[in-house]
């Protein structure tokens, strides 16, 4: 209530309802009252002077009878007693009698004691007569005398028959009866009126703004505070308070509006929020960083992916520029030609792309692919910029294993075509080669040492012929794709055609080779050509880490509980703790570009995988590296299919 009082008195009091309404009643009462009593005033003081003038008219009369008949009776003396009489009541202040020369005969003032009153220029005559015109027979009027009133009663005496013995019967009227009558009293009670009248104004006026407020209050005032208190509840999102109706009055109608209008703003609000979540939710879901940007290059929301990256909270971000919000890991582009995308919207309206490479604070590089587009206002200007950073670092990994993969596909289908065609001549060689030891034998002719000479040098060719043709055995069976046929392997068979199928790449970086091969290992049932690759793999990595300087590779198998042990040692660079985490990820390589696609061990932990058998690596950076592999002995069966398919001909 206090928070209510406190926002009405914020208006200023001259703008109040209550001030206005106020003032605006007591104007009109005072407009419609003042010259309403003051008309009533007027009647009752005119009521009053007819009240004197009638008593006036009537003491006239009497003195007027009273003094024909002492004038019949021959009795002046009883008048002059009449007129001291009438002349001391409290209401009568001057009786004065005029013969018809206007001399004063009687009167009660003895200041006009046988006086002459001119009647043009006395006062006392002037009220009553005109210039050249008779004076009224009878009459009264208020005459101001000085700083008094009077009210003056006039009666003419009229010569009557009975008068003519003593007066002239030609003149109508013998003399004049003036009677005066103060005013004081009356005024003096009307002014009293005017004074009561306006005391009781006074307090019907407070009355009735105390009415007025009162009422204001009830019917007013409560429900506009029930108003602005709910109002300001909403305001501070307090959208449950409703304003309580109290009457069947307009404020009732304005109270279920605003009932009305909060239910609608709160079912609003909660479906915007709603809206709001769901979108927060999906944005946050998109691995790509998604950030809004003003006019100003500023952000103005963003998802959990771009919050993350910069490593902040969404309070810190918001409202930052977008290059000091991206974080230390974010470089924009300074590329000319592509140029910032988030201001080439702001100038052409159109959707825009770069690609944009980055470099990690653990060295790591990436490829990122930026879309910036505009979101446009009302009157169809740019008003912000929606910017989409996909990191494609892994797709353009993908894309060059592809590549790569394309290429040694290629190279394995002509290894095989020139194996193929290698093998013909070297089946003909040897065919040659015992034929000529066939000849030799038929001819007894030869001396010795001929002889001899002649079958080593067949005897060398012939095996060079069979090491050649085993070479292209490997490499058909290097090329053949992988299938999914499984088949007795003997795992030492297996390392020792690995080691000579890379023997050149072991003796060209002088690398020692030890092996420690478990006799009477057996064999496993599994795939040959994954068994392959994966030695394969293993063996190169090792190389590729001591092909600088040399070293020992160290090849060790054994038999334990139902399976093999194979170890890989080299003596290489060793690898970084951080790095030894990473190091089956796809993509993942410490070897600089051009020297690995980060794919090897990657397929390497796959394969072991897809065989049901483990990979673990130890390593010390500047030591060594060791890698165990774990493959069951079997975990299937083998057809004779499968094992005729993974054994074919010298010639294909």
């Amino acid at each position: 209530m206090k928070a209510v009082t406190d926002a009405i008195l914020e208006v200023a009091w001259r703008s109040r309802l209550t001030v206005r309404l106020t003032a605006g009643v007591v104007l009109v009462l005072l407009v419609i009252g003042i010259p309403f009593l003051l008309a009533f005033h007027r009647l009752e003081r005119q009521r009053q002077v007819e009240v004197l003038e009638t008593a006036a008219g009537s003491l006239s009369r009497i003195v007027v009878d009273g003094l024909r008949s002492s004038m019949v009776a021959e009795r002046p003396h009883l008048l002059d007693e009449a007129v001291r009489n009438l002349a001391s009541r409290p209401d009568v202040e001057r009786v004065v009698i005029l013969d018809k020369e206007g001399l004063v005969r009687v009167t009660s003032d003895e200041s006009l004691t046988e006086d002459r009153l001119d009647r043009e220029r006395d006062a006392v005559c002037g009220s009553c007569h005109e210039a050249d015109a008779a004076p009224p027979s009878a009459g009264t009027a208020v005459v101001k005398e000085g700083d008094r009133r009077v009210l003056r009663a006039m009666s003419a005496i009229r010569n009557e028959v009975r008068c003519h013995r003593c007066h002239d019967s030609t003149v109508s009227t013998n003399g004049v009866l003036l009677i005066d009558v103060p005013l004081q009293a009356v005024d003096q009670r009307f002014f009293a009126d005017i004074g009561r009248t306006a005391t009781l104004g006074g307090i019907m006026v407070l009355l009735t703004i105390a009415a007025l407020g009162w009422l204001l209050n009830r019917m007013v005032h409560r429900p506009l505070r029930d108003v602005v208190a709910t109002s300001r509840k909403i305001a501070r999102g307090e959208l449950e308070a409703r304003v309580p109706i109290r009457s069947e009055s307009e404020f009732a109608l304005l109270a279920r509006q605003v009932n009305k209008m909060t239910d609608h703003l709160a079912s609003s609000i909660a479906i915007v929020e709603r809206q709001r979540i769901e979108l927060a939710a999906i944005l946050d879901a998109i691995s790509d960083e998604v950030v809004v940007l003003n006019r100003d290059r500023r952000v103005v929301a963003a998802n959990a992916a771009f919050i993350k990256n910069t490593g902040s909270c969404e309070s810190a971000v918001l409202g930052k520029e977008c290059s000091d919000a991206s974080g230390e890991n974010w470089t924009c582009t300074t590329d000319e030609r592509q140029g910032c995308p988030v201001e080439k919207v702001l100038r052409s309206g159109s959707v825009e792309e770069a690609i944009v490479p980055q470099t990690d604070a653990d060295g790591t590089e990436r490829v990122i692919e930026v879309h910036a587009s505009p979101i446009f206002g009302p009157e169809g200007e740019v008003q912000q910029v929606v910017e989409v950073r996909r990191d494609i670092s892994t797709r353009r990994q993908l894309e060059a294993s592809l590549v790569h993969s394309e290429r040694l596909a290629s190279i394995g289908l002509l290894a095989s075509g020139v194996s193929h065609e290698i093998n013909n001549p070297l089946g003909v060689i040897s065919t040659s080669v015992q034929g000529l030891k066939r000849l030799i034998e038929q001819r007894t002719d030869l001396p010795r040492d001929v002889r001899d000479s002649l079958e080593q040098w067949l005897d060398r060719v012939d095996r060079e012929t069979q090491r050649g043709r085993s070479i292209t055995d490997r490499l058909l069976r290097a090329a053949r794709p992988a299938g999914s046929g499984r088949s007795l392997i003997d795992v030492n068979q297996a390392i020792e055609e690995t080691l000579t199928l890379l023997g050149h790449a072991l003796r060209k970086t002088d690398i020692k080779t030890s092996l420690d091969l478990a006799e009477s290992l057996p064999p496993i049932v599994s795939d040959e050509t994954q068994v392959k690759q994966l030695l394969l793999n293993l063996v190169i990595n090792s190389i590729q880490a001591m092909e600088l300087d040399g070293g020992l590779l160290r090849i060790s198998t054994s038999s334990e509980k139902g399976s093999i042990r194979i170890v890989i040692e080299d003596t290489g660079e060793g690898i970084e703790p951080r790095s030894l985490k990473r190091i089956y990820d796809p993509f993942f390589t410490t070897k600089p570009p051009g020297k690995g696609t980060g794919l090897g061990l990657y397929i390497c932990h796959r394969i072991v995988e897809e065989l049901g058998g483990s990979i673990h690596a130890a390593s010390r950076p500047g030591d060594k590296t060791t890698f165990t592999v774990k493959l069951e002995l079997s975990n299937s069966k083998v057809s004779c299919n499968d094992e005729q398919a993974s054994n074919p001909s010298a010639f294909g």
